[in-house]
């Protein structure tokens, strides 16, 4: 068989059930985009896959390996560096969500849309954009980052003192933005849960936020991890 001399996104996915996993077979077959390069249902077949064919985007079902596939994220990034992550979800919470971001996902998108708005999530994220699913995480449809890194410190990098985040505030940014609930972060600063609720209001209006995910997903761009 003679090779594409334009191949196009290789994706990579990782999907419970067998039916969808056919349907996206059957999506992608000859698709003039994407080549879908293999599928399983299987947390471990999905890293010796990637190890393999280093794909450019990996579709991971959220409910793999029986829900709990979110310790596994770093572990697959960490085996093919080069992909970037999907999530492929049909929960609309925003807390695993987070915890998704925060484990290295590059977006995340319901499984109940359209075949042309996956393709093009999935084309989103590998252009280096972020995509969000405005229906299952209530934020913006999609945010564009720059891929080039000397040029985004430039020109997007703001740290927590031009923000005007006291130091408490900054403390606890970072603590949310790992992912830490209000209970826990009160728990490990010895105040309590409301008043960490407090300071997160006032975060979020100085940091122009409404949630937690949105926060968490700035953090970066904000310096709030130190």
């Amino acid at each position: 068989m003679t090779e594409s001399p334009h191949p196009g996104i290789r994706l990579l996915v990782a999907e419970s059930f067998e039916l969808v996993r056919m349907g996206l077979r059957l999506l992608l077959e000859n698709h003039p985009t994407v080549d879908l390069v293999a599928d399983t249902h299987c947390m471990e077949d999905l890293l010796s896959l990637a190890v393999q064919h280093k794909p450019d985007v990996i579709l991971i079902d959220l409910q793999l390996n029986s829900g709990n596939c979110l310790e596994y994220i770093p572990e697959l990034l960490s085996a093919s560096p080069q992909s970037k992550l999907l999530a492929f979800t049909h929960i609309s919470n925003d807390h695993p969500h987070l915890q998704t971001f925060c484990s290295g996902a590059a977006g995340i998108i319901g499984k109940h849309h359209s075949c042309e708005l996956l393709v093009k999530a999935i084309h989103a994220i590998h252009a280096g954009q972020i995509w969000f699913d405005r229906h299952i995480t209530q934020l913006p449809l999609q945010t564009q980052f720059d891929s080039n890194p000397s040029r985004e410190i430039q020109t997007v990098a703001i740290t927590s003192d031009q923000l005007g985040l006291t130091n408490s505030e900054r403390c606890i940014a970072s603590l949310a933005c790992k992912g830490l609930s209000a209970r826990e972060i009160g728990l490990q600063l010895s105040i309590t849960e409301k008043t960490v609720r407090n300071k997160l209001s006032e975060i979020y209006k100085k940091t122009g936020v409404k949630k937690q995910i949105e926060l968490c997903l700035i953090a970066l761009h904000y310096d709030l991890l130190q």
